[in-house]
């Protein structure tokens, strides 16, 4: 038997709108309602000139632990104004007015000071007590940080889209909100000087009765009262910021910074650390040779003063150039702190950034901001040849 073959069966045929031809590639589109091809109505789209995205100083996303203090140095870069400017005005004016106190108080005892200089032993108490004092009065200045962080604050937020801000634009975006930010700074630094004096109050009491007990016991004070001033400050270092880019008052702010800083604490408290163990240092290597560069020159200077003058000039000249090393001191002295206190100022705005965009995803918020100015700026691009093209010949 032979096996009977099969009639080829005919395909059906593909429908010839389903792949279209290469040429015709760009003459069609799809009908959204049927699902079908049709030729295109407009034709090719024109390219068009776009300005490329500006990265922003800061990038647009929560920052890494390093980030932070980096964006730190970079903010002092980008905006000097709102940063080491404002900290060098703050600080040549609140050290004029501490020298101005202690020479008050100088003079009103000195004769106190002339009795404790002739005992050893009170003499060794009464440097006990500076070196106390000008350490804790270093750990109360950290208040002013509350205060400068709300300029720096506004400056990186303007930066996160490459806007550089000046001094008299954030001042001016800071109106009605000034006197909110010195009653908080206020505030705090009575706050902390309250819980130093809660701490020491125990061994003062004590130094009178059992003096050694006393002085160990007031030690131990100040160091629970350092922790407890880190811990607080770790806190509310965010009021200074919310009052400026939120607009908050005082108490408000104060508990916006306790809920951004909740969860975050310890990494917060890493970063305020570290940033200001580095830059101490930083600062101390720069201080420390600037300083002796003044000092020799001071005793170069009286060499050759006491080599070409008579009595009564030199004293005079000696005079006149010991008041200039003191004030070229107190300048470099103010420089560097100023400088310090504008870096520490601009970790704590890059913190204020970090949480929220961690917490709040403000970091979608930027991005928005950022879309919005460079839909303006191609808008404004493309309008620009038609209003050149329109204008008529002179």
């Amino acid at each position: 038997m032979t096996a009977q073959t099969q009639p080829a069966q005919t395909p059906h045929p593909l429908p010839a709108d389903l792949f279209p031809r290469a040429e015709s590639a760009w003459g069609t589109e799809v009908d959204w309602r049927s699902g079908s091809l049709r030729d295109r109505t407009t034709g090719r789209p024109p390219m068009e000139w776009r300005p490329a995205p500006q990265p922003g100083t800061l990038p647009k996303r929560p920052f890494t632990f390093f980030e932070v203090m980096d964006g730190g140095f970079r903010l002092l870069r980008f905006s000097p104004g709102a940063t080491f400017g404002i900290s060098m005005i703050v600080c040549t004016l609140l050290t004029l007015a501490a020298a101005l106190i202690v020479a008050l108080l100088i003079m009103s005892s000195l004769g106190y000071i002339q009795r404790l200089a002739t005992s050893p032993e009170a003499g060794l108490g009464l440097n006990l007590v500076v070196q106390t004092a000008s350490v804790a009065a270093s750990l109360l200045a950290l208040s002013l940080v509350l205060l400068l962080s709300a300029f720096a604050a506004v400056a990186a937020d303007a930066a996160v889209a490459r806007e550089r801000m000046r001094l008299s634009e954030v001042w001016r975006l800071l109106a009605g909100r000034r006197l909110r930010l010195v009653g908080l700074t206020a505030a705090a630094f009575l706050a902390h000087l309250v819980l130093l004096g809660v701490c020491l109050a125990p061994g003062i009491l004590l130094v009178f009765a059992f003096p050694a007990a006393g002085l160990v016991l007031a030690t131990l004070g100040v160091l629970v009262w350092m922790a407890a001033t880190a811990w607080l400050f770790t806190r509310v270092s965010l009021a200074g910021a919310a009052i400026a880019i939120e607009d908050l008052g005082i108490v408000a702010s104060v508990r916006r910074s306790w809920d951004l800083t909740r969860g975050g604490f310890w990494r917060s408290v890493g970063q305020y650390v570290v940033s200001y163990l580095l830059s101490s240092q930083v600062m101390g290597l720069i201080l420390t040779p600037l300083l002796f560069i003044v000092m020799v020159g001071f005793v170069v200077l009286a060499i050759l003063l006491s080599l070409r003058s008579g009595e009564t000039a030199l004293t005079v000249l000696m005079i006149a150039a010991t008041t200039g090393m003191g004030i070229a001191i107190a300048a470099i002295t103010i420089g560097m702190s100023a400088l310090l206190y504008a870096y520490l100022s601009g970790v704590v705005a890059m913190v204020y950034l970090d949480r929220r965009m961690r917490r709040e995803g403000y970091d979608l918020v930027l991005l928005r901001r950022a879309e919005v100015d460079e839909a303006a700026a191609r808008k404004s691009a493309d309008a620009l040849p038609h209003s050149t093209a329109g204008e008529a010949p002179a």
